[in-house]
């Protein structure tokens, strides 16, 4: 807590629009609209303040980032194109439902997160960032979401990983980079990290 992560992904996402430097590769971000433009797409930490609109049913949670996609010329929504979005996402990501039209907020805490991750897939992103993927949910539902992280890794997806459990952080890397209130302190391969090298880096201005 009190590391920066969060803030790091969310000013990526540009939902700091204060800030005036800082560039990602050579795309300026001002804003999550201009984020989304570039390929980029943040699954939130607070899943429930954040990443769903409880009210709302399934089918309109994970078709609520590209609803460009499903408006026709005349400015009405298809529902068909919007019914098939959420079939295929329930489909690929295993998201146990009664059917796409149930109140999402009547899912698992896995389940829900799986249907974030179907609306930010569904913008076709480049880089996907995850800020605590796997918070308040079981462990079967967390082993889920690292199977599908892995296959969003080969399938050619970048994904930036913020989390402060470290066998998550063991399971899912490639890289690490620790930062201890606001500074980077470490970066290293998974392969030369340790627990007590990432301990020590979290604390090292503490």
């Amino acid at each position: 807590m009190g590391a920066g992560r969060t803030e790091l992904l969310e000013t990526i996402f540009g939902l700091y629009p204060q800030l005036t430097s800082g560039t990602v590769k050579t795309v300026t971000i001002a804003s999550p609209v201009d984020a989304v433009k570039a390929g980029l797409a943040l699954v939130p930490e607070d899943r429930k303040r954040d990443g769903i609109v409880p009210g709302m049913d399934v089918k309109q949670n994970i078709s609520l980032a590209s609803l460009g996609e499903q408006v026709e010329r005349n400015g009405f929504l298809n529902t068909k194109v919007e019914a098939d979005l959420a079939t295929k996402y329930i489909q690929e990501l295993g998201i146990k439902t009664s059917s796409s039209g149930q109140l999402i907020k009547q899912l698992s805490g896995g389940n829900q997160q799986k249907a974030i991750l179907g609306k930010w897939l569904a913008t076709h992103p480049k880089v996907l960032l995850l800020d605590e993927p796997t918070r308040g949910i079981d462990v079967h539902a967390k082993s889920e979401i690292y199977k599908l992280i892995l296959q969003l890794a080969s399938s050619g997806l970048g994904i930036i990983m913020v989390s402060s459990e470290l066998p998550e952080i063991f399971a899912v890397s490639d890289r690490v980079l620790v930062l201890s209130e606001g500074q980077l302190t470490l970066e290293t391969g998974i392969n030369q990290a340790t627990e007590d090298k990432l301990l020590k880096a979290a604390i090292s201005n503490k």
